[in-house]
């Protein structure tokens, strides 16, 4: 009874923390999601894994989500849907949470903290390949337990191992982080047996084709979402951000306590969840590699489930009175507040970035080309071509950005001029963001319904048609025929110094 009773309150927990985030951020997906959904509706088109046309860029981490949006981008209604198979993919998990365990009371109380976390909670409906990866590793979690537990009359399930762990690469580029680990621990442990190594041999086969095809299509080695190499500071700064989704999150420092405490007293001989153990410290020390530390969100939130499993497991082997579970029990009503993680500075800024994107798409010009800090939704709403600040989605500020020396993440996201480089139509700017130059670009912003635009700033490219209006040449078919930058080479997005 301990199961299908605690599955039931963790799942209405979630599914409640989950729908008022899609309330208060106006039902939309984030801006990675809108580039994963703007990608796939491409490639069902037949335009090529683009965001912008002809341009290759690495964005969608998982091959195997890109195929689901690519399916799912056919309707009208794309980001409902996401959102709604967010929040049943994410009850999914919780469910193979409750059900991993060999003890229900730990399932159950993991899918517990799981389901109360509001970043959890929060990136269920963003659009991303964030929960298909976290149900990947729980699964892979409980498919070597039961390879371990299996009894000594019945055949070592080799193969199926090796399908889980050739699989991690399909399912998102950074899980062979996991299960490369996994399967070398496997081997070690039955190293006598040639087939032993089988999941070893495919995960490293898994994970070099998988880095020759992105490499060989995109001409270069995976960049994830860093327009720059990492530096010292964005190291510390991720570190820092690490650190803190960690300390609000009570359990899991207290099973990070007890793994190190079980260590010393078995002076650290490997266990039999080493090799998980090795992947999630793997994972957890790259996440601190792109964008500076920024990118730790989004991993952090592949690992939360089976982070949470293994520190309630830890707890409830090593306390005979369990009295650690208890306190950490006692502070989980405190756990949607601290762990609430907004994936915008104002909540309603999703909807305004979809309605803009809605607005542009009817009344700019074809060929317009958009520049905006998060463009997303932007470029998914509108079809136009559009280039952001952080070169995250545009491969010519991208390679701007890399001349440059590195900078903090927070500096960076206000830097526009390795887009302005670009010579945009139209550059939207939020309150908090820096204004083009007047001798370029005037004020646009009577152009948009004040109900439309809310606070962004709306700027246009002086003397270049923009709206489609009476009158209008290029709203009659005349072709716009102020050149752009040169695309080519590095050399034309050289900083100034």
């Amino acid at each position: 009874m301990v199961r299908p009773f605690f599955a039931i309150i963790p799942v209405a927990l979630f599914l409640a923390l989950a729908t008022s985030h899609c309330i208060r951020s106006g039902l939309e997906l984030d801006d990675s999601g809108y580039v994963a959904l703007r990608v796939a509706d491409n490639l069902r088109q037949g335009r090529g894994t683009v965001f912008n046309p002809g341009e290759r860029r690495d964005l969608v981490d998982s091959p195997l989500w890109l195929g689901l949006l690519a399916i799912a981008s056919s309707s009208r209604e794309a980001p409902m849907v996401l959102q709604l198979a967010g929040l049943v993919f994410g009850a999914g998990v919780l469910i193979v949470v409750l059900a991993a365990p060999r003890k229900p009371v730990a399932g159950a109380c993991a899918s517990l903290f799981l389901g109360l976390d509001g970043l959890f909670a929060a990136r269920a409906t963003s659009g991303t390949s964030g929960l298909l990866a976290a149900g990947y590793l729980v699964g892979l979690y409980a498919v070597t337990r039961w390879a371990r537990s299996r009894p000594e009359d019945e055949p070592p399930p080799d193969g199926i191992l090796a399908g889980w762990t050739a699989a991690a690469a399909v399912v998102r580029y950074e899980l062979v982080l996991v299960a490369l680990p996994v399967a070398l621990v496997w081997g070690l442990s039955q190293w006598r047996r040639l087939h032993a190594w089988l999941p070893l041999v495919v995960a490293s086969l898994g994970a070099a084709l998988c880095l020759y095809v992105r490499s060989a299509y995109f001409g270069a080695l995976p960049a994830y979402w860093e327009p720059w190499p990492p530096s010292a500071s964005g190291m510390q700064s991720g570190a820092a951000i690490l650190a803190g989704y960690v300390l609000r999150r009570p359990l899991l420092v207290l099973g990070a306590c007890v793994v190190v405490a079980s260590a010393l007293r078995r002076r650290f001989l490997p266990g039999r969840d080493a090799g998980i153990g090795l992947g999630v410290v793997a994972l957890g020390g790259f996440a601190l590699l792109p964008c500076a530390g920024q990118d730790i969100e989004r991993q952090f939130v592949v690992l939360l489930p089976l982070i949470y499993l293994l520190a309630v497991e830890s707890v409830w082997r090593a306390t005979r009175a369990r009295l650690g579970l208890v306190v950490a029990l006692l502070l989980v009503a405190a756990q949607p507040a601290w762990t609430w993680s907004a994936r915008t500075e104002l909540p309603e800024s999703r909807a305004a970035y979809a309605r803009l994107g809605q607005w542009l798409g009817a009344h700019a010009i074809p060929g317009t080309l958009v520049g905006a800090r998060q463009v997303g939704a932007l470029g998914y709403y509108s079809g136009l071509v559009v280039v952001d600040a952080l070169g995250q989605v545009s491969p010519q500020v991208a390679v701007a950005r890399r001349l440059q020396a590195p900078t903090p993440y927070a500096v960076a996201a206000l830097d526009f001029a390795a887009m302005l480089r670009q010579e945009p139509d139209l550059v939207l700017v939020a309150p908090s963001e820096p204004i083009p130059s007047s001798t370029l670009y005037v004020p646009n912003r009577d152009a948009i319904p004040p109900a439309l635009r809310g606070s962004f700033g709306i700027y246009r490219w002086a003397g270049s048609p923009v709206w489609k209006q009476a009158g209008d040449p290029a709203a009659a078919g005349v072709v716009r025929t102020r050149p752009r930058p040169a695309k080519a080479t590095s050399a034309a997005f050289v900083p100034s110094p």
